[in-house]
């Protein structure tokens, strides 16, 4: 009998050490996939201040639309123009307190940024809060979606 005990013992500490490392690895993926989301979207700023139009038509979906803090509804074929006719300068973006959650092929990330931009001559500097959705298709996170909201008495 406690040879029997001994086996179960052993096969029950074997089982747990199995489900803490499988855990533990689904909490390290989770977290790299998260950081991988920040990225895109450090790189997809990095790509709108240097007016790397490749990049930004590369990265973005067909069907991508977005809302400007002013509340108007554009979608890529006007953003691309815009930044074609350089109607529309990124000069600077700081992000800050972005959070990304990914739920299979489709990731949300929220934050902060400050961004100081020229449209059409007219340097705007602001501060707003942002949600971008990114879809993950033939293995390339692309973006589809994103909205921000000026800060509140900034």
């Amino acid at each position: 009998m406690n040879r029997r005990h001994a086996i179960v013992a052993l096969a029950l500490t074997f089982l747990f050490l199995l489900v803490t490392r499988i855990s533990t690895t689904a909490q390290s993926d989770s977290a790299n996939l998260e950081e991988q989301i920040k990225q895109l979207e450090r790189d997809r700023q990095n790509s709108f201040v240097h007016n790397d139009i490749s990049a930004l038509d590369r990265d973005t979906a067909e069907d991508y639309t977005t809302i400007g803090s002013s509340g108007k509804l554009s979608d890529k074929p006007q953003m691309m123009k815009n930044l074609k006719a350089g109607r529309t300068q990124v000069l600077s973006m700081d992000l800050s307190d972005m959070k990304a959650r990914v739920y299979g092929n489709t990731a949300v990330l929220t934050g902060r940024a400050r961004e100081v931009s020229v449209t059409e001559g007219q340097q705007q500097d602001e501060q707003v809060l942002f949600m971008r959705i990114f879809v993950k298709s033939n293995g390339r996170w692309q973006a589809v979606a994103y909205e921000q909201t000026p800060v509140a008495g900034k």
